[in-house]
């Protein structure tokens, strides 16, 4: 699969649209612009959530299992047989309950030190806070986006109302690709908060 590569250098693009993957053409300049923001940064999403909700956020895990990679997973550079985590969140407010994203990832058990595995294992915290926490140097790429229509529920995270804009990205730690992870954001919270 080969990926594409948005916001590398810059937080704004000149032709405010980008073709997401089910070809679906997403004018970014029209989201609210928080929303827009998390979107285009490589930092902690939880983070920002609590800074601008104004309320702690508790990664809250679904479901959260490791195991053996069935097939070669290249974009992490897995073979089969590799350990791997999947894990899915709800990140929540923990005073309002508001479900402000939901996230998928696989983890490359490989590619972190075991201190990380065994904490993202454990599922008490989010990527971002325990690779920041850990003071882990890493690189994200984004490199896909999708729009859907309608409410979208994951498989175990509660269901998302209304119109869901959703990011995917790459975490490099130390030169290879030891996460990939997907975002869910559902569009009409953030524009109540505008």
């Amino acid at each position: 699969m080969k990926y594409k590569s948005y916001f590398r250098s810059s937080g704004h693009l000149e032709n405010s649209t980008i073709e997401t993957d089910s070809g679906y053409i997403l004018d970014i300049a029209t989201l609210p612009p928080f929303l827009r923001t998390l979107l285009v940064m490589d930092g902690t999403v939880t983070k920002a959530l609590e800074a601008w909700f104004w309320e702690p956020v508790r990664v809250v895990a679904k479901r959260n299992f490791r195991e053996k990679t069935p097939d070669r997973i290249s974009d992490l550079k897995l073979v089969k047989g590799d350990d791997i985590l999947q894990r899915e969140v709800c990140l929540q407010g923990k005073q309002s309950d508001k479900v402000f994203a939901t996230a998928k990832s696989v983890v490359s058990l490989k590619q972190l030190p075991a201190e990380i595995g065994e904490a993202l294992e454990k599922g008490l915290i989010g990527i971002g806070g325990i690779l920041r926490d850990k003071g882990l140097e890493t690189y994200r790429d984004i490199y896909a986006f999708n729009y859907y229509p309608e409410s979208l529920q994951l498989e175990h995270c509660q269901q998302l109302n209304g119109e869901v804009i959703a990011r995917s990205y790459r975490i490099w730690i130390n030169g290879n690709p030891a996460i990939n992870v997907s975002e869910f954001f559902p569009i009409s919270l953030y524009r109540d908060t505008v």
